[in-house]
C-alpha cells in the first residue's frame, strides 16, 4: 500500500531518536513563558467571553422555558439570533476588518477611501484582498451592510472553553509519546458503542479509489494502464444496481475518460451521476498538496475541476464536501478556500498519530475548523478526521486491522497480496453471513465510540482499486449480503452504501462540534518518522512551479482569459498533486511533470509576446527568461544595455533600475534592472553590510552560514538528521570573493547579494532589505544543504512560517522532540522577532525551514538521498540539477507588533516585498523598430486588471446570463428619463441588479433625480471624464484651434463638437462598464444599453434573458435588439409579422437599445482601428459599417441580431441624444414571451455611405486610446 507499510501487531518500532541540543530556553522555560505571556493578556478577554457565554445560556434557557414545544431547529435559530446581537459590536471595532474594507473601497471608489499608514499598519500576508483573492473583501463589505447575520445553523462561538483546540498550543505541550496500543498501534483498546433501537447506528460504506495523477508511473501511463479501466469498472458496476454508490475526486482523470466515451455511455453515466450513485468529492483537478502550494495555484486547480464539471453536467454536481486522504499534513488555507467555494464539510486523514489519539480520546475528531483571523465563525467549516493509520480497508472499518482486512473482498484468493495478519478475506455465504456480519459490526461500533454522533463513515477502497469487474462485484455483492442480514436481523443498526454527502448530511446537527484553530504540520505516521523531507525534495521543480504561476499571473494581467490559458492552467494544476510539487515521485514522473510545466511556460510567454507585438506595433520581441530543457536552469537571454519592454503585473509599482514601472503597466527600459552589491544611492551601506574577509560570509547586519546535514537515512518523504557541519569546513573548496563579499562562489555553491531599495512610503532607516541568490548543484549522496541566518534576536523558541502565502503558523521549539519534528513547510516565509527587531526570510519557491536555536532561521536549499524511506516510492532522490533559490531578507526595527498574545502579521513593507518577489517584472527584449515606442510608457486605464479575481464569475461562460445590468446613457433630458424609469419600475427588472447611469456631464437636475433613485435601485453612476457639458471649450468639445489647417471630413465640414461628443461618450461608457467588477452574486457576461428617452415593456428583463440564451452562444449574432421598426434600412426586406405573434426574428443591426455579450464587445475592441477611423459621427452607424463587406473578414462584426416580434421599447424622444422635445404619440410596449426563432434573413448587409463628422486626427487618436488594452502604448 502506498507510502504506509502495513504493520502487523508484532512489528517492532524504530526507537532511534535524534534530539535537538537545547538552547538556553528549553521547553519548560520557553514554551511556558511564551504561553504565559499570551495567556496573561488574554485573561480579561477570556473572562468576558465566559461572561457573555453565561448570559447567553441564561437567556436561551429562559426562551426554552417559554417555548417548550419549539423544535430543536427553532431553538438553534434563537441561539443564533442571540449570538448575532452579542457580536454586533465586532464590526465596528475590528481594525483588520475595516482595513480590508478600506482596501476594497479604494478599488471601488478611490476618492472616498482613506489610505492606511504603511508605517503603522500590519497586514494579512497574501490576504484575500489581493487581486486574485477578493472574495473575502466582498464578504466583509456584505457584513458591514448587514452586520447582524441571522442563520438557522447553531452558532459555534458559544462553545465552552474546554471545547476549543488551538493546534499551536497543543503541539507545544502534547507529550508525543508512542506507547503500544495493541491492535490499534497508536491508540488503545476501544470498547464498542452500545446499539440503541431508538437511535440506530447509521453506517455508510463509501467505495472509492485513490488514483494519483502521477507517482510511480506518469499521469498518461497511469490512465492508460489503470485509471481508464477503473472508471470503466465503476460505470459497469453502478448501472447494475441503484443501491450501489461511489465517490470520485480527481477530475483530471475523469475528464480524460469522459472524452473517450461514446454518447450512450456519457448519457448513462450522466444519469448515474444525477441519481446520486456517483458523487464527485472536492472536484479539483487533483488532490493537492497543502504544504508547498500557494493559495493561487490551489484555487486554479479547483477552478479547473469545477469549471469542467459545471460545463459538462451543470451546477448541481459541484461538490459540497471535500475528500483529502493522502496529502501529508493539512493547512487551514485549504479549509478557508473550501468555505469560500461553498463547501459544507471536509474529510482529512494524514494527521500525526499522537494528535489523532488526543482528539479521539476527547471525541474531538470532528470539529469546526476556524481561521486564526476569524473572530466570528463566518469561515468555519465542519471537518472529519479519519482516526486510524491509513485510508486502506484494513484501517478504515475499525481499530483492528487484522479484522478489517478480512472484509477487503478484493483480497480473496490472495488478491493484492492478501492480508498480512494471516487471517484471510472470506467470501460471504448464507452459512457464514451472521457470524461475519457481527464481527464487522463490532468494529463499526468501536469506531463509532470515537465520535459524538451515531453515524459512522467507513471508506472502502485504496490506491487504484476496482480495476476489474470481478473486483467490484466481490466488494458490492459481499457487503450487500452483510447489509441485508444486519438490517433485517439486528435492531439498532442501519447500514448501506453511501457517498460523502450521505454521511455529512446524516451527521449534520446531531451535536455541537468543538472549535479548532491551526494547522496539522509536521505529520508523522509512526514512531519518529516525520514527513519533513518533502518540504524540500526536488526543489528545482518547486521553483519551476512558481515560474509557471508567475507567467500565468502576468498573462492574465495583460488580459488573458482562463479559457485562453486553459491548457496551461491545467499543467499547473496537475503539478499541485500531492506527489508532484512535493517532489515524491519516480524520476521519470518528475521529468514528465517538468515537461508539462516547461511547455506551458513557453506557450504563455509566446501569448504575451504576441499580445505585446500586436499592440506595440513592433516587428520582433522575445522573452528574456528562457530554459533550454524542462529541468535545466533558466537563463537571461537579452542583451544588456539594450532597450527592453518591462511589464509590471502587480497593482503596485515596481522599479527597473532607476525607472519606476507603474502598476499594471510597462515601460521601455535599459537593462539590467538590478545589479549585485549595495544601492548606489545608499552611502551608508558599507557601514551596515559587512563580510568575513576569509570566507566572504555576511557578518553584519546578520550572519550567514552555509550548512550541511550529513545524513544516514531518510528519503523523498522523511528527514532524519545526522551530523551538522559547515559547508566550507566540510568541502575545503577554493572560495572566490568578488565585490567585497557581495558575490561568493565555490565549484558547487554560489551566492549573490543585492540590496533592495525601501520605498519612501514605508519610511527610511526602518528596515534593511537584501536579496540572497543561491545557485547550488548537489552531487554528493546523503547530504542536505541549507543556509542559516543568525541575528541577535531573543525569540525564545517562537518561530513563524506562512501557510500557502495566505496566512501564518506559529511554532514553539521543543528540545524534548527530535529535530525532524521541528522542520516546517515554508511556501514563502519564515520569521523570528523580539521587541527590538524582526528578521523575515521570503522565498520565491517552497522549501523546508527550522529555527533550532534562538536568533536563527535555517532554510533548506536542496537534498540528495541515496536510499528509499519505505513509503512506497522505491528509490532515493538523486536527480538533482543546478538550482537557483532567491531569498529576500528583511531586518525591521519598526512598524511590527511583537506582542506574543496577538496573531502574527507582516508589515505593509513585507507584503510589498513579497508581492514583488512572487510576481516580478516580466522582461522582453529583441525589440524590432524600437523607435516606435515613442518614449516607452504603456499605460493603463483607471480600472485595474485582475487575475481571474472576479469570484462571482468563476467558471462562467459567455452563455451564462444569470445577471444583465442595465446601462442608461443620459444627458440633460430629465423629463424623458423620469418616464423611462417609471416604465422600468413597473417592469420585471430585478432592482438588486446594477442600474448604471452614464452621465454625459454633471447636469445638476439629472444628478439630483438619480440621487433620489438610490433608495429603490442598485444605482451605479459613472461620469464621462471628457464630457462636452463639463468642458465646453476643451477637447473633445469646442476646440477651435483643431480646425486650423484641418481640411474637414469627407464632406469638407470642419470639426464640430455636436458631432463628436456623443460618440466619444458611448465609446468610453461601453468600455468602462464591460471592465467593471460587479458586487453581486451572479455572473455578468452581457449588458443591456439604452438611452434616456426610451420606455420599456413590463417583460423587458425576461425578454433579454430569453433572447441572450438564444443568441449569445451563436457566433453569427451580434446580440439582441428590441425595436424591430429600427432594424434594417431596406424596409422591403423586413418580414411581415402577424398580430399577436410571439417569436424571435432575425434582423440585421441598425440602432436602438441592445444587449451584447463580452465576446461581441471584444470583437469591437479588436476592430478599434477601423471603428475609430470611420468618418461617421454616429456610433451605431459605425457599428453597422463594421458589419459590412468592406471590412476585412477577421475584423468584421456579425451583422445578425435577434428581435422580438412584439416591440419591447418605445422611443419617446426625437432623433439624437441631445434632442429636447418629447414625442407626442407613444405607449408602453406590450409583454412578450417568445422562445422560438424565425430564421428570416437570407441577405447580406449593404454598405452605407458615411455621414462624416468624425475625421479629425485628434478624435481618431482619442477614440483609439479609449479602446486600447489597459496596457496599450500611448504616444
Amino acid at each position: 500500500m502506498k507510502r504506509n507499510t502495513v504493520r502487523s501487531s508484532s512489528s517492532d518500532s524504530d526507537n532511534e531518536s535524534n534530539n535537538a541540543s537545547a538552547p538556553s530556553s528549553v521547553k519548560d522555560k520557553v514554551v511556558r513563558e511564551s504561553k504565559k505571556q499570551r495567556a496573561k493578556s488574554s485573561h480579561i478577554n477570556r473572562a468576558m467571553r465566559i461572561g457573555i457565554f453565561c448570559l447567553s445560556v441564561l437567556w436561551l434557557a429562559c426562551l426554552l422555558a417559554m417555548f417548550v414545544s419549539i423544535q430543536r431547529e427553532d431553538t438553534q435559530t434563537i441561539g443564533s439570533h442571540i449570538h448575532a446581537v452579542l457580536n454586533h459590536s465586532h464590526f465596528n471595532s475590528n481594525w483588520k476588518e475595516q482595513h480590508r474594507l478600506n482596501n476594497l473601497r479604494t478599488v471601488l471608489n478611490p476618492a472616498t477611501a482613506t489610505a492606511p499608514d504603511p508605517k503603522n499598519a500590519a497586514t494579512k500576508f497574501g490576504s484575500k484582498s489581493d487581486e486574485y483573492h477578493n472574495r473575502a473583501d466582498q464578504a466583509a463589505l456584505a457584513k458591514v451592510r448587514h452586520p447582524i447575520k441571522i442563520t438557522s445553523t447553531p452558532s459555534t462561538t458559544s462553545v465552552a472553553a474546554n471545547e476549543f483546540i488551538d493546534m499551536r498550543d497543543l503541539t507545544a505541550t502534547l507529550p508525543f509519546d508512542n506507547p503500544d496500543g495493541g491492535a490499534w498501534k497508536q491508540g488503545w483498546d476501544v470498547k464498542p458503542k452500545p446499539l440503541d433501537p431508538n437511535n440506530p447506528l447509521k453506517v455508510f460504506i463509501v467505495p472509492h479509489s485513490h488514483c494519483d495523477p502521477g507517482w510511480i508511473k506518469t499521469f498518461d501511463v497511469y490512465f492508460r494502464s489503470q485509471t481508464k479501466g477503473i472508471l470503466d469498472t465503476i460505470y459497469n458496476a453502478l448501472k447494475k444496481d441503484k443501491r450501489r454508490k461511489f465517490i470520485w475526486a480527481e477530475i483530471s482523470y475523469f475528464e480524460w475518460w469522459w472524452r473517450e466515451q461514446p454518447k450512450h455511455v456519457q448519457e448513462t453515466m450522466t444519469q448515474i451521476i444525477n441519481d446520486g450513485q456517483l458523487e464527485f468529492v472536492t472536484g479539483g483537478w487533483v488532490q493537492p498538496d497543502e504544504a508547498n502550494t500557494q493559495r493561487y495555484a490551489i484555487e486554479i486547480q479547483l477552478q479547473e475541476g469545477h469549471d469542467w464539471l459545471r460545463q459538462t453536467f451543470g451546477d448541481h454536481v459541484i461538490p459540497k464536501f471535500a475528500w483529502s486522504i493522502d496529502p501529508f499534513g493539512y493547512s487551514p488555507t485549504m479549509a478557508d478556500i473550501l468555505k469560500d467555494y461553498g463547501f459544507q464539510g471536509m474529510l482529512i486523514q494524514r494527521v500525526h498519530y499522537a494528535v489523532k489519539k488526543e482528539l479521539a480520546q476527547r471525541k474531538h475528531l470532528e470539529f469546526n475548523w476556524r481561521q486564526t483571523y476569524d473572530d466570528t465563525g463566518d469561515h468555519d467549516i465542519f471537518t472529519h478526521v479519519m482516526p486510524f493509520y491509513s485510508y486502506d480497508v484494513p484501517h478504515t472499518c475499525g481499530p483492528d486491522p487484522s479484522v478489517c482486512c478480512q472484509f477487503d473482498f478484493a483480497r480473496i484468493n490472495n488478491g493484492y497480496g492478501g492480508c498480512p495478519w494471516h487471517k484471510p478475506a472470506e467470501r460471504i455465504t448464507h452459512s457464514n453471513v451472521a457470524r461475519r456480519s457481527k464481527l464487522i459490526l463490532d468494529q463499526w461500533q468501536k469506531k463509532a465510540s470515537l465520535y459524538r454522533s451515531n453515524v459512522v463513515l467507513v471508506p472502502l477502497g485504496d490506491d487504484f482499486r476496482y480495476r476489474t469487474n470481478n473486483e467490484a462485484e466481490e466488494q458490492y455483492n459481499n457487503f450487500q449480503m452483510i447489509f441485508d442480514y444486519l438490517n433485517a436481523n439486528v435492531k439498532g443498526v442501519q447500514v448501506q452504501f453511501g457517498t460523502l454527502s450521505d454521511y455529512f448530511n446524516a451527521v449534520r446537527g446531531t451535536f455541537q462540534p468543538p472549535l479548532l484553530k491551526g494547522s496539522f504540520f509536521t505529520y508523522a505516521d509512526r514512531d519518529q518518522d516525520y514527513w519533513s523531507g518533502y518540504f524540500t525534495s526536488r526543489v528545482f521543480d518547486k521553483a519551476l512551479d512558481r515560474k509557471l504561476e508567475q507567467v500565468l499571473f502576468a498573462a492574465s494581467a495583460m488580459g488573458a482569459t482562463p479559457e485562453e490559458m486553459r491548457e496551461h492552467r491545467r499543467s499547473l494544476s496537475l503539478f499541485q498533486h500531492h506527489d508532484g510539487v512535493t517532489g515524491t515521485a519516480k524520476d521519470i514522473v518528475v521529468e514528465d511533470y517538468a515537461r508539462y510545466m516547461h511547455n506551458a511556460i513557453e506557450n504563455v510567454q509566446k501569448w504575451m509576446v504576441d499580445k505585446l507585438k500586436t499592440n506595440l506595433n513592433t516587428s520582433s520581441l522575445q522573452p528574456c527568461w528562457k530554459a533550454s530543457a524542462p529541468r535545466s536552469l533558466g537563463y537571461f537571454d537579452c542583451k544588456l544595455s539594450q532597450p527592453a519592454i518591462v511589464f509590471n503585473p502587480l497593482p503596485i509599482q515596481q522599479s527597473c533600475g532607476d525607472m519606476i514601472v507603474p502598476s499594471h503597466s510597462a515601460i521601455q527600459a535599459t537593462l539590467p534592472c538590478e545589479n549585485a552589491g549595495p544601492l548606489k544611492s545608499d552611502t551608508t551601506a558599507s557601514s551596515i553590510i559587512k563580510f568575513d574577509p576569509i570566507t566572504g560570509m555576511m557578518i553584519e547586519p546578520f550572519k550567514e552560514e552555509w550548512m550541511v546535514w550529513k545524513v544516514r537515512k531518510g528519503g523523498a518523504y522523511l528527514f532524519f538528521p545526522g551530523d551538522q557541519v559547515k559547508y566550507l569546513d566540510h568541502r575545503k573548496e577554493k572560495v572566490t570573493i568578488q565585490q567585497n563579499g557581495f558575490i561568493v562562489s565555490t565549484s558547487k555553491w554560489e551566492r549573490t547579494i543585492i540590496q533592495k531599495k525601501v520605498p519612501n512610503e514605508f519610511g527610511t532607516g526602518s528596515a534593511t532589505v537584501l536579496d540572497f541568490i543561491f545557485k547550488t548543484k548537489l552531487e554528493i549522496d546523503n547530504e542536505e544543504w541549507f543556509v542559516r541566518f543568525n541575528a541577535p534576536i531573543s525569540n525564545k523558541g517562537v518561530f513563524h512560517t506562512d501557510l500557502n502565502g495566505a496566512n501564518f503558523d506559529t511554532h514553539h521549539f521543543r528540545s524534548d522532540l527530535p529535530i525532524q519534528s521541528q522542520v516546517f513547510p515554508m511556501p514563502t516565509l519564515a520569521s523570528i522577532e523580539d521587541s527590538n527587531q524582526r528578521l523575515t526570510v521570503l522565498s520565491e519557491h517552497a522549501q523546508g525551514t527550522a529555527s533550532l536555536k534562538d536568533g536563527t532561521i535555517d532554510v533548506w536549499l536542496d537534498r540528495r538521498l541515496l536510499r528509499d524511506d519505505e513509503r512506497g516510492l522505491g528509490q532515493g532522490v538523486r536527480d538533482n540539477v543546478l538550482t537557483k533559490t532567491r531569498f529576500r531578507l528583511l531586518l525591521e526595527t519598526e512598524n511590527y507588533d511583537s506582542d506574543p498574545s496577538t496573531e502574527f502579521e507582516i508589515t505593509q513593507l513585507c507584503k510589498a516585498m513579497w508581492d514583488e518577489l512572487n510576481h516580478p517584472l516580466e522582461i522582453f527584449g529583441g525589440i524590432g523598430n524600437p523607435t516606435s515606442l515613442m518614449g516607452g510608457l504603456i499605460e493603463t486605464t483607471e480600472k485595474m486588471l485582475h487575475l481571474d479575481n472576479n469570484e462571482k464569475n468563476k467558471g462562467s461562460s459567455e452563455g451564462n446570463t444569470n445577471a444583465v445590468p442595465f446601462v442608461f446613457m443620459v444627458h440633460d433630458r430629465v423629463d424623458y428619463f423620469k418616464v423611462a424609469i417609471e416604465s422600468l419600475r413597473n417592469s420585471d427588472f430585478p432592482k438588486k441588479l446594477p442600474l448604471i447611469i452614464s452621465h454625459d456631464g454633471h447636469v445638476p437636475e439629472m444628478m439630483e433625480y438619480v440621487k433620489s433613485l438610490k433608495s429603490e435601485f442598485n444605482v451605479i453612476q459613472i461620469f464621462h471624464p471628457h464630457a462636452c457639458y463639463d468642458h465646453p471649450h476643451e477637447f473633445p468639445a469646442d476646440a477651435p484651434e483643431l480646425n486650423e489647417g484641418y481640411e474637414g471630413d469627407i464632406y469638407h465640414n470642419k470639426r464640430s463638437p455636436w458631432a463628436t461628443c456623443a460618440k466619444h461618450h458611448w465609446i468610453w461608457m461601453t468600455k468602462t462598464v464591460f471592465d467593471m467588477d460587479f458586487d453581486i452574486e451572479d455572473s455578468v457576461e452581457s449588458i443591456f444599453f439604452i438611452e434616456e428617452d426610451y420606455v420599456v415593456s413590463p417583460t423587458i428583463y425576461s425578454t433579454i434573458m430569453q433572447g441572450l440564451s438564444l443568441a449569445v452562444n451563436d457566433s453569427k449574432y451580434f446580440g439582441i435588439i428590441f425595436d424591430r421598426t429600427n432594424s434594417g434600412t431596406d424596409k422591403a426586406k423586413v418580414p411581415h409579422v402577424r398580430a399577436g405573434e410571439q417569436d424571435w426574428h432575425e434582423m440585421y443591426f441598425k440602432t436602438g437599445p441592445f444587449a451584447i455579450g463580452r465576446k461581441t464587445w471584444q470583437k469591437v475592441i479588436n476592430a478599434r482601428d477601423v471603428f475609430c477611423e470611420r468618418d461617421e459621427y454616429n456610433w451605431d452607424w459605425t457599428l453597422v459599417y463594421l458589419m459590412s463587406q468592406e471590412v476585412k473578414e477577421d475584423l468584421r462584426l456579425p451583422y445578425l441580431v435577434l428581435v422580438p416580434s412584439v416591440i419591447q421599447v418605445t422611443h419617446i424622444g426625437t432623433e439624437g441624444m441631445h434632442g429636447s422635445k418629447i414625442g407626442n404619440s407613444w405607449s408602453i410596449p406590450k409583454p412578450f414571451h417568445g422562445t422560438d426563432v424565425i430564421h428570416s434573413v437570407s441577405f447580406s448587409p449593404t454598405t452605407f455611405k458615411a455621414n462624416g463628422g468624425f475625421h479629425h486626427p485628434k478624435d481618431i487618436e482619442h477614440c483609439k486610446s479609449i479602446l486600447a488594452p489597459k496596457w496599450q502604448l500611448f504616444a
